[in-house]
């Protein structure tokens, strides 16, 4: 079974800049051991092993004085951390299940393979393998363990009988063993310089590689195994080519022989440990470049990188356990600036409004308009709406000044029709490429409430009343709850495209620990900020009708703005996977056709605030969610409806 898909790396030039930003955190058991503050540490408790589970959210460490520890890499404490007890010999060699999170193994001096349930601090199993077994090798699905011991003999245990299968004498010293991700082959440094390919189970040899001039001491396949690095004595690391089993290149990363070595999550940067060395080089895997210096006051022998992001795990001496970027973002940086102008700002974005020409939808467009947006394309079903209502903003005399080319532009379009939608789609694409925010805002109040929905006499007239305008639903469902999906699928190719444009790898991204990559050096490209990490975004118009439990507007209203709202909340549910965010504002009354003739003043009773919304209440939330304030915001509901919401029976 191959790993977990990851993530896109950084690129050469925007590794260096992130990983000198992580933090580095000591794991250190000196309290647990009652060692006191300047009482020298011994060597048999330094680091021999050290192993990630799957997920990365365990790591554990194993030394010579039979300590066996396994840690939290969000939680320093010692007392946070599991010791393990029952060995009674030097600790060798751990290594986690290659799917069980809670599962490690762990061999030793003692003669025995051990197996952990890390939740219970108990052995589940052992195996007796006698003559100090000092390394192990998982299958890819867990079945098989290959223990090796130092007298050169292979020994493969079958995990559920907790039985040793077979033997295998090499005639040459082995080190250090690691299956293929197909588990049909193992490979095997050998002291001669040598690493030997065996199929699995036959552990017959299939290939020989000459790979070095001294020992071979460990080696690392790279996640997708395209590559196979192999550390020696002679102080440098290999990198092979798995299809044609040719070097395609030599690292020189220490200065005395390599003891480990690790490929990252998604294959691009390789690390080596070393017994003679007070710095960790990571290398470029495609160029062979050094791409970050580790200075360090101690050897790091061991050295291994979190499964799923850049952390990097290593050994240090008297000091323990250190991680780079375990505790990412532990605390925030309360002495940055905070600019409203670009925490509330549509700056550079490209933007579509449906329904863009009149009421919310008009005030919506003049908010982004104003704060700098580089594209907003009204979308509506009458040019001559579309057409007034760019004339009155750019009339405006807060209108930007400055623009080089027309930052509004109408595109006539039926909401409710695929082709009326795609052909919209088309002229963006060419025009511009991508969208940044899709606003679904198009919508009719439909059927009215007929007033003895409440103050009928009679059951009859509470049946004509629910009646009213009966075949009138059907409209207002496709313009109001339908066109959500219609104008939200059509446009999600060119969501997407915004994504990329900003960096973030396209495409589904799954699994736990597994963020979104995104190239940070495409910012500087478009003149955004290098810290704006905001996602692609549908915005849905729906109403606090979604919630009233009376109906003012129709029923027809309050149904179909309610389905808009829980369509809007499906869609952040299985749009996150793709990178694009949904979120909905809910307002309340605000001047348009639809609440044309009504009295603008409200009593207490009906909206605290007294009023209708007006633009500002509008453009708050438009802001806040456009602009990088908002880009945490994902699958949120927002009301702005004065308080409605607070005095009238409702869902919220």
């Amino acid at each position: 079974m191959a790993p977990v898909a990851r993530g896109k790396s950084l690129s050469k030039a925007t590794f260096p800049p992130h990983f000198t930003k992580l933090r580095t955190t000591i794991y250190n058991d000196r309290d647990a051991l009652g060692i006191r503050p300047g009482v020298v540490v011994s060597p048999n408790h330094y680091i021999r092993s050290l192993s990630w589970n799957a997920f990365g959210t365990l790591i554990a460490t194993g030394s010579h004085d039979r300590t066996l520890r396994v840690w939290n890499p969000e939680r320093a404490q010692v007392k946070q951390s599991t010791e393990l007890r029952g060995t009674s010999g030097a600790v060798e060699r751990v290594a986690f299940h290659p799917l069980n999170e809670t599962e490690l193994a762990s061999c030793g001096s003692d003669g025995m393979v051990r197996f952990w349930d890390v939740r219970t601090k108990a052995s589940t199993g052992e195996v007796k393998v006698e003559k100090e077994p000092f390394t192990l090798a998982w299958t890819p699905d867990g079945s098989d363990i290959v223990a090796g011991r130092k007298d050169n003999l292979l020994m493969p245990i079958s995990r559920s009988a907790m039985k040793v299968i077979s033997e295998h004498p090499q005639s040459v010293q082995t080190n250090q063993t690691v299956f293929d991700w197909n588990g049909t082959h193992l490979y095997v440094t050998m002291g001669d310089g040598c690493v030997k390919i065996l199929d699995y189970p036959t552990m017959k040899s299939r290939l020989t590689l000459t790979a070095h001039t001294s020992s071979c001491y460990t080696l690392s396949l790279s996640p997708s195994g395209e590559y196979l690095a192999i550390g020696g004595g002679d102080a440098l690391v290999s990198l092979w080519d798995t299809e044609e089993w040719m070097c395609v290149r030599s690292l020189d990363l220490t200065e005395g022989p390599v003891k480990s070595v690790d490929f990252s999550f998604d294959g691009s940067y390789l690390v080596a440990g070393s017994d003679d060395d007070k710095k960790i080089e990571i290398a470029h895997v495609e160029t062979g470049e050094i791409v970050h210096t580790v200075n360090l006051n101690h050897t790091a022998s061991q050295v291994a990188w979190h499964p799923s992001r850049y952390a990097l795990a290593y050994s240090a001496e008297a000091q323990g356990l250190k991680i780079i970027g375990a505790t990412q973002n532990s605390k925030m940086d309360v002495q940055a600036a905070f600019n409203p102008t670009t925490l509330f700002s549509a700056k550079g974005l490209a933007v579509v409004i449906t329904g863009g020409g009149s009421g919310i939808g008009l005030a919506i467009a003049a908010s982004l308009y104003q704060t700098g947006a580089s594209k907003i394309y009204l979308l509506g079903r009458r040019a001559n709406i579309l057409d007034d209502a760019i004339k009155t903003l750019k009339a405006s005399p807060n209108a930007p000044k400055d623009t080089a080319e027309d930052v509004l532009i109408s595109i006539t379009c039926d909401v409710t029709s695929i082709g009326s939608l795609s052909a919209a789609v088309t002229q963006i694409t060419n025009e511009i490429g991508y969208v940044d925010v899709l606003i679904n805002c198009a919508g009719i109040l439909g059927p009215k409430t007929n007033p003895d929905l409440y103050q009928a006499d009679s059951i009859t007239k509470v049946r004509d009343a629910m009646l009213t305008g009966w075949d009138q639903w059907d409209g207002t469902f496709r313009i109001n709850t339908q066109a959500v999906i219609g104008v939200s699928a059509s446009f999600l190719p060119l969501l997407e495209a915004a994504n990329t444009r900003r960096g973030f790898q396209s495409g589904k991204v799954v699994g736990d620990g597994n963020p979104r990559i995104q190239d940070t050096s495409a910012l500087e490209q478009i003149g955004a900020d290098k810290d704006d990490d905001r996602l692609a975004q549908i915005i849905t118009v729906a109403s606090v009708a979604s919630y009233m439990r009376y109906s003012t507007a129709g029923l027809a209203y309050n149904a179909s703005k309610s389905a808009a709202l829980h369509l809007s909340k499906i869609l952040a549910t299985f749009l996150a996977e793709w990178g694009i965010r949904s979120n909905v504002v809910c307002p309340g009354p605000f001047p348009s056709v639809m609440t044309a003739g009504l009295n603008p003043k409200y009593g207490t009773s009906q909206i605290p605030q007294g009023r209708m919304g007006n633009a500002n209440d509008v453009a708050g939330v438009t802001l806040f969610f456009v602009g990088k304030g908002g880009a945490y915001a994902n699958g949120m509901v927002q009301v702005t409806d004065g308080g409605r919401l607070a005095v009238w029976p409702g869902t919220y």
